[in-house]
């Protein structure tokens, strides 16, 4: 089990950076003053007290933007799993997902959300 939770650890982990990095991310503190489409990660940063998985909350706030979001990782081969009205989890797999997978999430959400403000 111990080397399922360090590679499950550093996938999130992984996924969190580069969700950080996108312009699309928002730092909760300031999720309550955004207009335009984008998301805020709701999860604790500490490996320990969040498990495997990233809630992310997309903004603005019933806007519609996670919907169009869910969809569009669905087309792109991403599952994740949504908690209407805002959030999608993402959890990486230890077991099967690869760290370009998460690459890939990553990616594929930017491109998601760059579609969204044209």
């Amino acid at each position: 089990m111990g080397p399922l939770r360090e590679r499950s650890k550093m996938l999130t982990g992984k996924l969190e950076s580069l969700l950080r990095q996108s312009k699309f991310f928002v730092p909760l503190e300031q999720s309550s003053a955004r207009n335009n489409p984008g998301f805020t990660i709701i999860t604790p940063t500490d490996p320990e007290s969040r498990g495997a998985q990233l809630s992310l909350l997309f903004l603005p706030r019933g806007g519609g933007v996670m919907e169009k979001a869910f969809t569009g990782l669905k087309e792109w081969g991403v599952i994740g799993d949504d908690r209407k009205p805002d959030v999608i989890r993402l959890a990486p797999t230890p077991l099967y997902n690869t760290e370009e997978d998460v690459e890939a999430a990553a990616k594929y959400l930017d491109v998601i959300l760059a579609d969204e403000i044209q």
